[in-house]
């Protein structure tokens, strides 16, 4: 087998991210855009001793779950990677993903594993975009998202996942800039002035707009513009970022116009959404989430509940509307002045928020009053094993763990084991949809 050259492959089943798994002369080779079934003409592009990874350039033989992608950009862009498939068929390989990581990783298999729980809607759900501009080879304005692997950015007119409203006003900026020639910012030269966008939006199609430079510059025309023409932007940022550095956002952002945040309703609350909150980007997926985390926590009026990596309180504050008394805690300070501020706009008397790094503010808790339960929700690297032992120290009885990235959560999920918990329940989520990642939910009991 040679890298760069042409292979007929049968494609005999599909790896955790839904590639293509086929074998060629004693290698498995993994095949972007192959079903299982097909015959397909495919490129070596990446050669290893035991395995390769490949292109497919033709399909041969076309299996019954292949569809067109509603994308033009599919083939260059990074962004989606599971968009020539069947939807049934993407769910089916996100919930082996699941069951297989945990098999591999954690050495389970009688657990229950539940039903992915399906997104209504898998085109249009995303309420955020972050979108660097950059200029084609004829110095026109583009905008769009990286190549697969590499820096180099695709020309996009839309994002099929994205909200349609906020496609509108991002090409409205992009002409903008064009036609009042503010020069984009080049990574490589370090010159420039314009980066990019961030667009988010709410239940109600509401729309902030962050516009990221490198300096100050006056958006006032823009502004009028867009006050105009798109009146679902109800707030408009400035975001500094003089670094020389790929990360488009810093943390300097200056308000420009309107509100100085959009409000979401997650599950009949209403939340205060500012330009550097987290939330997660699919809202209908993320309130099933919740309802489904709160069904395995089974939370009752005369519980305290722990909820570690708060953000701004979505989830504690709604965990509060059925416990005693909830505490969230969270490293960082506009995060929980946010939860706080949530907290107030929903009338909530039984949260407690706490600022500081969660190893250390629930070893104080354990001190106060017995605990019932505890959720945590941590970034993709995982928990902190000094984190993790301070629950196996506070003897919690039911940890509920939700995770993106199932590889660190099996990881954290084998120290919970070795130390008397053990996993009864897995709820798969599909809060990302024609990509290949899943969310999670897994529910732990300390073994009596």
């Amino acid at each position: 087998m040679e890298e760069g050259k042409v292979y007929k492959l049968t494609i005999e089943g599909y790896d955790m991210n839904g590639l293509g798994v086929a074998k060629q002369d004693g290698i498995i080779v993994f095949v972007e855009r192959a079903l299982q079934g097909e015959i397909v003409l495919a490129k070596i592009t990446n050669l290893h001793k035991k395995y390769a990874f490949a292109h497919a350039v033709k399909i041969l033989d076309c299996s019954m779950d292949r569809i067109v992608s509603p994308c033009p950009y599919y083939e260059g862009c990074g962004g989606c990677d599971l968009l020539h498939m069947q939807y049934k068929t993407e769910c089916k390989i996100k919930e082996d993903k699941v069951r297989n990581s945990f098999k591999k990783i954690s050495h389970l298999d009688n657990f229950k594993l539940n039903p992915l729980i399906k997104n209504k809607n898998i085109l249009g759900y995303r309420n955020k975009v972050l979108m660097p501009f950059g200029y084609d080879s004829d110095d026109n304005v583009i905008y769009g998202f990286y190549e697969k692997l590499s820096h180099d950015l695709i020309s996009i007119d839309q994002c099929e996942i994205s909200n349609h409203y906020v496609n509108e006003v991002i090409e409205f900026v992009r002409k903008f800039v064009r036609v009042m020639n503010i020069r984009i910012y080049d990574e490589q030269t370090n010159l420039g002035i314009f980066r990019g966008v961030m667009v988010r939006n709410n239940y109600k199609n509401e729309m902030m707009l962050v516009l990221i430079t490198t300096k100050q510059y006056d958006f006032s025309k823009l502004i009028e513009y867009i006050q105009a023409d798109f009146p679902l932007v109800q707030s408009i940022y400035l975001n500094i970022n003089d670094k020389n550095t790929n990360v488009m956002l810093s943390s300097n952002y200056i308000h420009l116009y309107g509100k100085k945040s959009l409000t979401e309703n997650i599950l009949g609350l209403q939340f205060n959404v500012s330009a550097a909150s987290f939330m997660q980007v699919n809202h209908d997926a993320c309130e099933r989430l919740y309802l489904e985390a709160f069904r395995m926590a089974e939370l009752k009026e005369n519980m305290n509940v722990i909820d570690a990596y708060c953000g701004m309180g979505s989830i504690t504050l709604n965990i509060a509307k059925q416990v005693k008394h909830v505490y969230g805690i969270e490293i960082v300070p506009e995060a929980i002045e946010n939860a706080n501020y949530n907290k107030e706009l929903n009338h909530i008397t039984n949260a407690t928020f706490i600022c500081g790094p969660c190893e250390e503010e629930i070893k104080k808790l354990m001190n106060q009053e017995k605990m019932d339960c505890i959720f945590f929700d941590p970034p993709r690297k995982g928990c902190d094993e000094s984190f993790l032992a301070t629950v196996v120290e506070m003897q919690i009885p039911k940890i509920i763990y939700i995770s993106c990235n199932i590889a660190t959560a099996c990881r954290d999920i084998n120290y919970l084991i070795e130390n008397n918990y053990e996993v009864k329940e897995v709820t798969p989520v599909d809060l990302f949809s024609k990509t290949s990642h899943v969310e999670v939910i897994i529910l732990l009991e300390l073994r009596k």
